[in-house]
């Protein structure tokens, strides 16, 4: 087995990178702000996902970015017959259990990217969040971009059925097997490829049932409405 150092050195900066830190600086530039009033429609107790409010929101859209290179830096990628390997590299004569070997380490550096994703500690109590985005980002090296996009497609069209993002990432463990199987022509359609991107996805949702805690959608905003509220 080769490991390419440098490039893992890269995906795990990438995807070891808490998101929180992500505020820390100068903004570079300001999105336009959407009207007072809407700000005031959803009830409070509303925890669906909304497409207007996230696309908007630039440290998704980082989150996917990094996301998907950091996958695809561990997983590798196939363009056209050719697979270009990832930071680990199967030697030609490398006995089987080397395969092995790797996907395990694969698997390790995806869950503790997820943990570190999803968990945030604000004011000694430990938060769960879902970090959709990122999840996006991920399957792009795992399952292969052309699944993931139609996937993503398919689980924001039935959105509107979704009342929280735990069902989000529910229905979209399932879309994502399942293009990934008819679309992904061969290319990471492994059944262990498979279960383990279905696996990333819900594992958000495994962690809240774990501690009986909601996955929550924790943005600047929202933190500041609730201590606005509280006052």
């Amino acid at each position: 087995m080769i490991v390419h150092y440098w490039l893992l050195s890269f995906s795990l900066l990438l995807l070891w990178f808490p998101r929180p830190w992500l505020r820390f600086g100068g903004r570079v530039f300001r999105l336009p702000s959407r009207p007072p009033v809407d700000k005031n429609l959803r009830d409070s107790s509303d925890v669906s996902l909304r497409l207007a409010d996230e696309l908007p929101n630039l440290r998704n859209w980082i989150d996917l970015l990094r996301g998907a290179a950091g996958s695809i830096a561990v997983f590798g990628i196939r363009i056209g017959a050719e697979r270009i390997p990832g930071c680990f590299e199967r030697m030609r004569g490398a006995p089987k259990g080397t395969a092995d070997i790797i996907f395990v380490i694969q698997c390790a550096i995806f869950v503790i990217a997820l943990l570190i994703q999803t968990t945030r500690n604000f004011q000694e109590r430990v938060t769960l969040v879902a970090p959709i985005f990122f999840i996006f980002g991920l399957n792009f090296g795992i399952i292969g971009p052309l699944a993931t996009v139609f996937a993503c497609i398919a689980v924001w069209v039935v959105n509107l059925l979704l009342p929280s993002s735990g069902v989000f990432l529910l229905v979209f463990a399932g879309l994502e097997v399942v293009f990934a199987k008819f679309l992904s022509f061969g290319v990471n359609a492994y059944t262990r490829t498979l279960i383990m991107a279905a696996a990333l996805t819900i594992l958000p949702v495994l962690l809240s049932a774990m501690f009986n805690r909601r996955l929550v959608k924790l943005n600047k905003k929202a933190r500041v409405c609730v201590s606005k509220s509280r006052g």
